[in-house]
C-alpha cells in the first residue's frame, strides 16, 4: 500500500464521537456545543474529566485527538486529552491523560481512583503554541496508543513517546480541564489507526 492510500484509511477509520458530554464534576463546569465546537468553561476548584455518553471503549492500537483552544484560565493551568478510562465519574476512575499549559509544557500522567502518578512531568515543547497576551492559545494534541508504546503529538509534532506498559490504554476518551479555565474543543475524533 502507498502511503497515501494508508493515510486515507487512517482518516477514515477516526470518527467524531457523539452523545451527550457528561462532566465529572456535579457543579461548576459548563458544556456547550455548536456547530462542531464544544466550549467547556470549568469555574470549579479542581479539574474535571469530560467525555461523550455512550462512547465506546477503544483498545489496542487507535489515536485520539482534538484542536483545542484556550479562551481563558492561568498559564500555569493544563487541558488535554483523557485515554484508556474506565468508570469516569466516579471515585474509582481510572484512566491516562495528556495535558498542555499555557508555557508550552506537556504532561503525561494516569489516575487509578485517588492517585494520579505522574509518567512524565511538565516538559516544555517547542512544539506547544505558548499563550498570548490574553491567555489564550490553539493546538492540536493527538495521543497514538499503539501495542508497546504511546506517543503524543501537538501541532503534528511528537513531544514525548511513553511505554504503552505505563499507562492505562483500553477503555474510554475525553477530555481534562484544569480549575477556572475555558476551552473551545473542535474536531474531537478518535478510532482505530
Amino acid at each position: 500500500m502507498t502511503k497515501t492510500m494508508l493515510a486515507a484509511l487512517a482518516a477514515f477509520a477516526l470518527a467524531p464521537q457523539s452523545g451527550a458530554w457528561r462532566a465529572s464534576l456535579p457543579a461548576g463546569v459548563e458544556v456547550a456545543e455548536q456547530g462542531g465546537r464544544v466550549t467547556i468553561r470549568n469555574a470549579a476548584r479542581v479539574g474535571a474529566d469530560l467525555w461523550r455518553e455512550g462512547s465506546r471503549a477503544l483498545s489496542g492500537t487507535y489515536t485520539v485527538r482534538a484542536t483545542l483552544r484556550k479562551l481563558g484560565g492561568r498559564q500555569h493551568e493544563g487541558y488535554g486529552l483523557i485515554f484508556g478510562g474506565s468508570n469516569l465519574g466516579t471515585d474509582s476512575a481510572r484512566y491516562s491523560y495528556v495535558m498542555i499549559r499555557g508555557d508550552g509544557g506537556v504532561l503525561v500522567k494516569k489516575r487509578d481512583g485517588a492517585a494520579t502518578p505522574v509518567v512524565r512531568d511538565w516538559t516544555t515543547a517547542a512544539a506547544v503554541h505558548p499563550d498570548d497576551a490574553q491567555n489564550r492559545a490553539e493546538n492540536l494534541l493527538e495521543v497514538v496508543v499503539g501495542p508497546r508504546e504511546v506517543a503524543v503529538h501537538v501541532n503534528g509534532t511528537e513531544v514525548a513517546r511513553v511505554p504503552a506498559a505505563e499507562l492505562l490504554t483500553s477503555g474510554a476518551v475525553g477530555l481534562r480541564v484544569s480549575h477556572q479555565m475555558q476551552v473551545e474543543v473542535q474536531g474531537f475524533e478518535a478510532g482505530p489507526r
